[in-house]
């Protein structure tokens, strides 16, 4: 059937909500475009909506919520100076990044990749402190939390939580619905989908509620169980949504049994109380490509144009012991892989849709030959696109021939995971790679010009001191050539076979009690699971101050959202092509920090507030005089200003004349200021999707 697009003011089948808090906004997250392609195949209406960007949309449309903010919060502290800078500085940019965000237009001499962190930035303080950001330590205390803010009025939980009701309500009247999905794909989101289906039961009580995507299929057990859920919710989803909402539509216009249904947990709302037994018979093969109509593809958190698809369900491999998605696919017939025309259609199909330059592939493990051929096939369709994958580090990349084959068919940058150098532990974790390939295969993909980025993950089971030295200097030789993306500890998530056996790799689990994450590392604490003990291996203390030790040694040289981008892909020392500067202004996103916040005399401490990092200049190396400038008293000064101009935080400028120079001392600026060394280690941010890093908010 043709496509059936929602009109505002009209009924629709489904209203597919992707709720916040999340840092997947660098393009729509997939789970409602597939969704919306599939039921509008089927001649559903429907009409989805991305919350977790539209916050953001409101509060660059509104930029007085984020001053109002910054002034609810008040106080006179580290993070209270900080929260008003930061507001401070995107106020003052607030054209600039209005102008890329929304319409990917010049954002001017501020630059896309900083208009999109200043952007991330101000919803995050906008979302400070409010429920949407609530870490819980169990899944009980989670949904008693989100009953009582069910119970209040949202304007007393804070403006984000006001603008998110508002939101939800105009969306409710616009686009009345029948059935409302929350597609829930990261463990930070369900507190808010509880909250949100809460208000769509209060505010339209006929309407039935589902939730599903990759947090149900792990948890809906033990989620079934909540009170407040059970009293809100009709409906878990706990496989893909697109045939049991297809379905459980026709059971609602009377053409089905409900038990024909599919893939569901019902509960007692529905009128029906258990698990399906009839699982789902669609197939991956019978799947068309996304559709993104009513989604603002053009106004996510990128410095370009970019939308994603999936090539599979599951992963071909699956047999790495910490990835509850990937052991999913381990019982026959789970994995599904798309043909190559599949792949062909769907990108030919987003690029047309939303003119797109760049498509993301965003499997977990992608079979990198299949995507070879299809965007081969693409090509010779007349359609040129770049493209980004996700994949282990196989043989496969070894091969430069096969190297140069993907970057001749657009393939730019491929994401891999890098559990260290230490062939034991890869063979435990039963990863499939051989640590012999990884430097010929750093050496072959870069050599083909494609961008290489790591996500490194710490905690590796009984990682042995010399082991972790070893891994350590595979990164550090090759940092130049690489991009890190996350500093993450393993986390057994539910499913995972590290969670089902976990003696078998010589830890033991606590699953009695707080849930763990990685809260000094990822976005909201990132991936959730068990708390984890090493027999004869690491605490996690000593696991996080390894990982501490990378990001302090590790300078990556490619594109990072560890570190901030240096300007020239060199070793470490000066950056500066001309040398050392002897003077240097910092831009005006770089704050000095009050000398009365400080603890240690004889500094000054800047902070960078687009890449928040804070650096701290000894006065014996570097003076800092009343108008910003900062200019070196020693040779290491000179080194520290050459660090601040390689990562953009300052630019080289003249030397202050003897006659003009401020006294020698601290001199405490209230706008401009400057950096050098970390005084404290900010950490990266989370895996796909998420990046933020650590700061002292």
């Amino acid at each position: 059937m043709p496509r059936v697009p929602a009109v505002d003011a009209e009924p629709v089948d489904v209203l597919l909500l992707f709720p916040p808090q999340t840092e997947a906004r660098f393009f729509p997250y997939l789970s409602l475009p597939c969704l919306t392609g599939h039921l509008r195949r089927r001649g559903r209406r429907v009409h989805q909506a991305d919350l977790n960007i539209a916050l953001l949309h409101e509060l660059l449309r509104k930029p007085h919520l984020l001053d109002a903010a910054a002034r609810a919060q008040g106080g006179d502290g580290m993070r209270d100076w900080y929260r008003r800078e930061m507001a401070e500085v995107v106020d003052s940019y607030l054209t600039e990044i209005r102008a890329h965000v929304m319409r990917k237009a010049s954002p001017g001499d501020l630059g896309a990749a900083r208009s999109v962190r200043l952007a991330r930035q101000a919803l995050e303080l906008f979302v400070r402190d409010t429920f949407l950001i609530s870490v819980w330590r169990d899944l009980e205390a989670l949904d008693r939390a989100a009953r009582r803010a069910a119970d209040r009025p949202p304007a007393a939980s804070g403006a984000a939580v006001e603008v998110l009701h508002r939101l939800v309500t105009d969306l409710l009247a616009r686009h009345p619905p029948r059935v409302a999905g929350l597609s829930v794909a990261f463990f930070s989101q369900l507190g808010p989908a509880l909250l949100i289906a809460a208000w769509i039961r209060e505010l339209a009580p006929r309407v039935k509620i589902c939730l599903g995507g990759q947090q149900i299929m792990l948890r809906d057990a033990d989620l079934a169980v909540l009170p407040g859920l059970r009293r809100t919710l009709d409906a878990l989803c706990w496989t893909a949504g697109e045939e049991p909402l297809e379905r459980w539509l026709d059971a609602l216009d009377g053409t089905i049994p409900p038990a024909a249904v599919p893939g569901m947990t019902w509960l007692p709302r529905s009128g029906a109380v258990g698990r399906s037994r009839r699982p789902p018979s669609l197939r991956f093969h019978d799947l068309g490509p996304p559709d993104h109509t009513g989604l603002p593809v053009r106004s996510y958190l990128n410095e370009g144009l970019e939308v994603a698809i999936v090539s599979c369900v599951g992963c071909y491999w699956g047999r790495c012991a910490f990835c509850a998605y990937g052991n999913r696919s381990l019982p026959p017939g789970r994995y599904q892989q798309a043909t190559v025309r599949q792949v062909a259609d769907a990108v030919e199909t987003v690029v047309r849709d939303t003119g797109t330059r760049f498509v993301a592939i965003a499997d977990e493990n992608t079979n990198l030959r299949l995507i070879s051929k299809a965007m081969r096939a693409v090509r010779e369709r007349g359609v040129r696109v770049r493209f980004g994958v996700r994949s282990r580090l196989e043989p496969g990349l070894a091969d430069p021939a096969f190297c140069r084959a993907l970057a001749e068919v657009g393939c730019a940058m491929i994401a891999v995971g890098y559990e260290g150098t230490s062939q034991r532990l890869l063979d435990l974790m039963d990863r499939g790679v051989r640590a012999a390939d990884y430097q010929r295969i750093v050496d072959t993909v870069t050599g083909a010009g494609i961008t290489l980025r790591l996500s490194v993950m710490g905690h590796v089971l009984d990682e042995r001191p010399e082991e972790f030295e070893e891994s350590l200097r595979f990164l550090a030789v090759n940092e130049r050539r690489i991009g890190i993306d996350a500093l993450e500890l393993m986390v057994p998530e539910p499913g995972s076979r590290l969670a089902q056996d976990p003696e078998r790799f010589g830890v033991s689990l606590d699953t009695s009690g707080p849930l763990a994450g990685n809260p000094e590392l990822s976005y909201l604490a990132g991936r959730v699971g068990y708390p984890l003990t090493v027999h004869g291996g690491p605490t996690r203390t000593e696991a996080l101050s390894r990982l501490e030790q990378i990001f302090q040694v590790v300078r990556p040289g490619r594109v990072s959202a560890v570190h901030p981008p240096s300007h020239r892909a060199t070793a470490r020392g000066d950056s500066c092509p001309a040398g050392p500067p002897d003077a240097a202004r910092p831009y005006p996103w770089v704050r000095t920090v009050p000398a009365r916040l400080d603890t240690v005399p004889d500094r000054t401490v800047v902070a960078d507030l687009v890449w928040e990092q804070f650096y701290a200049l000894p006065h014996r190396d570097v003076e800092q005089h009343p108008d910003g400038l900062l200019t070196a008293r020693t040779a290491r000064g000179q080194r520290l200003l050459a660090r601040l101009v390689d990562v953009s935080a300052a630019e080289p400028s003249p030397a202050v004349p003897p006659s003009t120079a401020a006294p020698s001392g601290p001199a405490v600026l209230p706008y401009p200021a400057v950096p050098s060394a970390p005084a404290s280690p900010p950490y990266a941010a989370q895996p796909a999707a998420a990046r933020r890093t650590r700061r002292p908010t």
